[in-house]
């Protein structure tokens, strides 16, 4: 089963899903996220576990 559709984003979420897929793949530290996301580190963490 392939799904395909268009998912409506804000800008907001966009950044934030960038932020978070650059700690994912190493191009930015948590920490960093956590201060440009208004977050805790403890946070981001957890999000990276969930997009992955």
């Amino acid at each position: 089963m392939n799904a395909t559709g268009t998912i409506t984003m804000t800008m907001r979420e966009v950044d934030r899903f960038k932020v978070i897929q650059d700690v994912a793949d190493g191009k930015l530290q948590p920490w960093r996220a956590a201060e440009r996301l208004g977050l805790t580190t403890r946070q981001i963490r957890r999000l990276v576990g969930r997009l992955r």
